[in-house]
């Protein structure tokens, strides 16, 4: 009997130590109750939108990070943590020029915070502010087309809304995220009817610019349909059916795809390709995919191409070798875009995201032409290579007399 009662208290006493560590266990490694020393302030400098702040941590030896504490012009109570072995930090979400306190604190591994200190900020004019100025939006074709400078390469959102008939108010429909110091975006997919548009500019924190208002109607834009699109073989023209890829790849609305495109041999450059759209067309604008995956901004991925156009193919003279499109008519000479800049094999979040929208090449709207028939001719590719691939084209433009 005693030894039953013996092994009963020790199996209390296990369990009893083993809740005290279970509790232990939720405190930080070498907890302690010590504040550390306080954070001590070196200097400042404002800029658009926020600043950056330079100090010295405390000298504790289990120092974690430093904290910035501070209220934004929208009474937002943010934070900011960097690492002890850091000299600055950035407070930054400021959607006004203002003056602002932040107060600097020093954290422990035991997540014991110092008494603060008060440094009195002053960030300029922000991104959002600054850009509004040089906001600027006319109609286009299927909607309209702003364009805007951002010197500070903040990233932003240029926000679109139309007017509801129904609800009698403003109503947002779409955004365009960037970071260019500048640049165009055309919003599409609008009526060709009178419409109020509004825009306007956000920051990753939430603050918003004024609204820039204007009413227009937009320029005719339909959507080709690709069910009509033909190759049409003229002597000397590449073959886009090479490498087990099929030019009809070309227009089966598949893209942002490695292996869906069309593709040369390996030949020289320039390498040419005719289509019959299969519907005469005032063509407003077309958009080439790349080849995706591996291969974008790489590899044959049209860089620098032109484009022509005829209304009757019939009216060609005879094909002659050294003037390849004698007869068509110069519709545009287009240029590639990456908006990273930066070199072969490197690539963006941003860099992908145009190219899966499609790249956007506009003909002159006081310059059209009726045609039926495309013609391209491509000079030069991303990666200097003897091969041309294309992932998907789309056009867009005035439907005529097809009758």
């Amino acid at each position: 009997m005693k030894r039953i009662i013996l092994i009963n208290i020790c199996i209390l006493l296990i369990a009893s130590t083993l809740w005290r560590c279970s509790e232990e266990g939720h405190r930080p490694h070498g907890a302690d109750n010590t504040t550390p020393g306080k954070v001590t302030f070196i200097a400042k400098r404002d800029f658009p939108g926020g600043t950056i702040i330079w100090f010295e941590p405390p000298t504790d030896a289990n120092l974690l990070y430093i904290k910035a504490v501070y209220t934004d012009n929208r009474n937002i109570i943010r934070e900011v943590k960097v690492s002890y072995v850091l000299d600055s930090l950035v407070v930054n979400g400021f959607g006004k020029a203002g003056n602002h306190t932040v107060e600097l604190f020093a954290v422990n591994r035991s997540e014991n915070v110092s008494e603060g200190i008060s440094v009195e900020i002053s960030p300029q004019t922000p991104p959002v502010q600054l850009i509004f100025p040089t906001l600027d939006a006319h109609v286009d074709y299927g909607g309209i087309k702003v364009t805007y400078e951002n010197t500070e390469r903040a990233e932003i959102s240029l926000n679109v809304t139309v007017y509801d008939e129904l609800f009698k108010r403003m109503a947002y429909r779409e955004s365009f995220f960037t970071s260019q110091p500048s640049g165009t975006y055309s919003f599409r997919g609008y009526k060709n009817e009178f419409t109020i548009f509004g825009v306007y500019i956000e920051d990753r924190w939430g603050n918003l610019s004024d609204t820039l208002f204007f009413e227009g109607t937009p320029i005719p834009d339909e959507y080709l349909n690709k069910d009509n699109f033909r190759i049409f073989k003229i002597t000397g023209d590449a073959d886009f059916n090479q490498y087990a890829f099929v030019a009809t790849q070309m227009w089966n609305e598949i893209w942002n795809s490695q292996f869906d495109c069309g593709h040369t041999a390996l030949f020289p450059l320039p390498h040419y390709l005719t289509i019959d759209l299969g519907v005469n067309v005032k063509l407003s604008r077309f958009k080439l995919y790349q080849r995706a995956g591996l291969e974008l901004y790489k590899h044959g991925n049209p860089k620098i191409f032109n484009v022509y156009g005829i209304k009757n193919i019939h009216d060609l003279p005879p094909y002659d070798p050294e003037d390849r499109c004698a007869g068509w008519t110069l519709l545009k000479e287009c240029l590639s875009f990456k908006p990273s800049g930066l070199p072969i094999g490197q690539t963006t979040t941003e860099d992908i995201e145009f190219q899966i929208k499609g790249e956007d090449f506009e003909f002159d709207p006081d310059n059209l032409f009726e045609i039926r028939y495309i013609r391209f001719e491509f000079l030069e590719n991303w990666e200097m290579q003897n091969c041309t691939v294309v992932g998907e084209l789309s056009f867009w433009g005035e439907l005529l007399n097809n009758e």
